[in-house]
């Protein structure tokens, strides 16, 4: 599918992006992996340690989300087209929330879940533009709104709540962008078909 995209105006750098990097669903399955073993964490590894399996874990998702999109054979990458190097400067914003996230663990260690929740969860609106998708926008929505009602309403509980109701939400991100990933795909091989018939 790659191909020369300096001729593409904005709607097909899109199309040929969503079509071609799964609308970015690879990362969701590193995501529901991540708040799967937080959640058994929760249950069972002392809280002083999950704090920092937090920490270190949360880095380890974007090579998760990588190693997943090479074992499924999804270009997540996509380097090739410029909307992908928005896509990832938008992914690198989460590098810069470390320093909150380190603050808070040696200050409030067991409001970990919901700052990596509400972060996590915030980071991901501006791909409701890239690519085009009400599933980010929901992702973004239920994640915060979730995640804040567990916050205010059973912090104690956070560490085996919030990584359970994550689990049900990014599930059900991953599904919705699987369908929308689908639909832009069949669009952009019949679009693809007709532009090599006209040349």
């Amino acid at each position: 599918m790659k191909q020369s995209v300096s001729h593409m105006n904005f709607e097909e750098l899109r199309m040929e992006l969503s079509a071609e990097a799964g609308k970015g669903y690879p990362m969701f399955i590193a995501g529901v992996i991540f708040w799967l073993m937080m959640g058994v964490g929760g249950l069972f590894v002392p809280q002083p340690i999950m704090v920092w399996v937090y920490l270190f874990g949360i880095g380890f998702v974007l090579p998760l989300g990588i190693l997943v999109s090479k074992v499924i054979h999804v270009n997540f990458l996509a380097t090739h087209n410029p909307l992908s190097t928005i896509g990832g400067l938008v992914g690198g914003i989460q590098i810069f929330f470390a320093p909150i996230i380190i603050l808070v663990a040696y200050q409030q260690p067991n409001w970990i879940p919901f700052i990596v929740g509400v972060l996590t969860g915030a980071h991901f609106l501006p791909y409701v533009a890239i690519y085009q998708s009400k599933a980010y926008l929901f992702q973004t929505v239920a994640t915060v709104l979730t995640v804040s009602l567990i916050g205010f309403g059973w912090m104690d509980h956070a560490y085996l709540l919030i990584p359970i109701s994550l689990i049900i939400v990014y599930s059900i991100t991953l599904f919705w962008l699987i369908k929308e990933a689908k639909a832009v795909k069949g669009k952009w091989t019949t679009a693809e078909k007709k532009n090599s018939m006209t040349i």
